[in-house]
């Protein structure tokens, strides 16, 4: 690590290959009528920046997978703090909720349940790798903040004859702001960027095979290969958004709208002020008219104000609704005796993957059921202050509705905003989400019709906090 002076603000970059084999078994969606991948889309990654000052800092890492369970995310603090000394609340682990990425459920034990066990005991190692070359390499850093737009996510909650079903809504709410922090060095050379967008990754669906990053990992490559910085990929307000052309079995529509994205965060990249220019004409130059030329000065040594808090926010999980947890006791029973119904039977192979692939979706629920069961859930919150802009994350699936309300009424010249930090990431929704028909996230979350206020009330108290 090069010199830097206490106050002056540091960065640094890592990142380690989590891309399994081709075969590998893949049914996050829990629909799907295959057990194992038949190729490689893209790469997976984790991808690591540290950001901070001597006196504190903080790692943001993310992972091209669906969700990270509580004893992962617990064993990868661990070894990202024996790496590098942060404090585990200094330590914010993030999923791009890849639904076309490998299985990563501890409790799973189907096809190829060694392999996955062996992947998953594989990603703290690697993550501390990822941590540890991003903090060997952090040096003097300048940072700023842009917001951008792109179109490519639309509300998914549709009500379709009556019935509400996971398809685009047009008339619905999302944001289409596309959130970049461009971080240099003090050389003006690219040290990282990080790309905050909200929409699900569900441009391929059950019926594709492939093993991708879906649109997230097609918007970080691109990027970097336009803006020569490495990316890393953060998953915003996409509880209630998703593509419009979705749940698709080949990778066409995933490559058009993840470089559409790119391509939208490199704009916005490009335009934010890294270097000092100066008010006068540097000289002229005499040609068929006189050339005023402009010279670029190097920066300033510059001190940006960088600040940290992390906290847990109790939030109600008094849903008052009918949920998904109700009977996910006998839903179990009845899918395990699907499925050796359909074994003894004789049945097509499909047919009984896709009745094991429902069985496990029970079994997340009643995990969540474990986990969620108490009056109140602590919600991870964490929130930087980096000169005059903020950053802040909710360790949920939020409706875009809250990303929203969070920015609006943040002090900071721009807030970037995201979600789906820490483990298991659940579904938060306004109070109006609650009325009938319902939407399929309210019927999956544990919360209240009060838990995404209380929630935008105690991010923007923390934004005021750090700013002033």
């Amino acid at each position: 690590m090069a010199s830097i002076e206490p106050r002056q603000l540091f960065a640094g970059f890592g990142r380690s290959d989590i891309t399994p084999a081709p075969n590998f078994p893949n049914g996050m969606w829990m629909a799907q009528q295959h057990a194992r991948g038949s190729g490689i889309h893209r790469r997976l990654y984790i991808s690591c920046v540290v950001l901070g000052t001597e006196a504190d800092a903080v790692a943001l890492v993310s992972y091209d997978l669906v969700l990270l369970s509580v004893p992962q995310v617990t064993a990868i603090r661990e070894a990202i703090r024996a790496r590098t000394g942060l404090p585990l609340d200094r330590i914010w682990l993030y999923v791009t909720h890849n639904h076309a990425g490998p299985i990563t459920q501890d409790f799973y034990d189907r096809e190829g349940a060694d392999e996955v066990a062996a992947y998953v005991a594989a990603l703290p190692e690697l993550s501390a790798q990822a941590a540890e070359r991003a903090w060997q390499q952090r040096r003097a850093a300048r940072i700023r903040s842009g917001i951008g737009e792109c179109r490519i996510g639309v509300n998914r909650d549709l009500n379709h004859r009556g019935r509400m079903i996971t398809g685009p809504n047009l008339a619905g709410f999302s944001d289409p702001e596309v959130g970049v922090i461009r971080v240099d060095g003090a050389d003006g050379t690219p040290i990282a960027a990080i790309v905050a967008y909200g929409c699900h990754p569900t441009f391929l669906g059950p019926g594709n095979t492939l093993i991708s990053p879906d649109y997230p990992g097609v918007t970080r490559d691109v990027f970097e290969s336009i803006t020569a910085a490495p990316c890393l990929f953060l998953q915003a307000g996409a509880g209630n958004v998703g593509p419009l052309r979705g749940f698709l079995a080949d990778v066409s529509e995933v490559e058009r709208c993840g470089r559409m994205l790119a391509c939208a965060a490199a704009q916005t990249y490009f335009a934010l002020p890294m270097q000092g220019y100066p008010a006068t004409i540097d000289h002229v130059v005499e040609s068929g008219a006189p050339l005023g030329i402009v010279r670029e000065q190097p920066a300033a040594t510059e001190h940006q104000d960088f600040r940290v808090i992390a906290r847990q926010v109790p939030l109600p999980t008094d849903n008052p609704g009918p949920t998904v947890y109700d009977s996910v006791e006998q839903d179990i029973d009845n899918a395990r005796a699907r499925v050796e119904r359909l074994q003894r039977e004789g049945a097509a192979q499909p047919d009984i993957q896709l009745a094991t692939q429902h069985l496990l979706r029970h079994r997340l629920r009643a995990e969540r059921k474990r986990l969620y069961s108490r009056p109140e859930f602590p919600l991870e919150v964490g929130a930087l202050l980096i000169g005059k802009n903020c950053f802040i994350s909710l360790a949920c699936e939020p409706y875009a509705e809250l990303g929203v309300a969070i920015k609006r009424r943040s002090p900071a010249e721009t807030t970037i905003f995201a979600g789906y930090e820490g483990p298991d990431v659940i579904y938060v929704a306004p109070s109006e989400s609650y009325r009938e028909p319902r939407p399929m996230e309210v019927y999956n979350s544990p919360f209240g019709p009060s838990a995404a206020a209380v929630l935008v009330d105690a991010a923007v108290s923390m934004l005021h906090e750090l700013y002033h």
